[in-house]
């Protein structure tokens, strides 16, 4: 089955956090590691690869932390899957220049590649936004009622 990388997810993972931050807040490393129970040196490793493709900013020193460097709505999901894993290719014939040994008897490449266009195409039409609202109504729905578990209260904060 096809699936995201380990690091892709959490690369995914850290940046709805940091856009889920108020604007201009730093969220820092140990913080995202916590919350996603993310080992801290590979959560470095991923981060750096995202602020090199610059996705993100990071700020060095004591206070040091994370910002989006773009606002969500201009960062998809093929923007941050590529930052990490590098270019998305289903199949090695579908890379640039990439040889394969069946290329001129192979009758899946072009099935292949339209599939990969595809998932590509999904990936490009979420941005980060949509991600960051989706985590929020995740949120919201996971959050306990007011008033308590129970049963409704009424004015005085008694049981009905």
């Amino acid at each position: 089955m096809l699936r995201l990388t380990r690091e892709a997810e959490y690369g995914l993972l850290a940046m709805a956090y940091i856009a889920g931050r108020p604007e201009g807040e730093l969220a820092y490393r140990r913080e995202i590691a916590a919350h996603h129970n993310i080992p801290r040196e590979f959560l470095a490793k991923v981060l750096q690869k995202l602020s090199r493709e610059g996705l993100i900013k990071s700020y060095r020193g004591i206070r040091g932390g994370y910002l989006l460097a773009k606002v969500p709505d201009e960062i998809t999901l093929a923007d941050m899957v590529r930052a990490v894993d590098g270019p998305m290719a289903l199949v090695e014939c579908a890379g640039k220049g990439a040889g394969c040994p069946q290329f001129e008897v192979c009758a899946l490449r072009e099935a292949l590649c339209d599939l990969q266009q595809s998932i590509v195409r999904i990936l490009q039409g979420i941005s980060l936004k949509d991600l960051t609202r989706r985590v929020q109504r995740k949120r919201s729905e996971a959050a306990p009622a007011p008033g308590g578990a129970g049963g409704a209260t009424t004015r005085g904060g008694g049981s009905r």
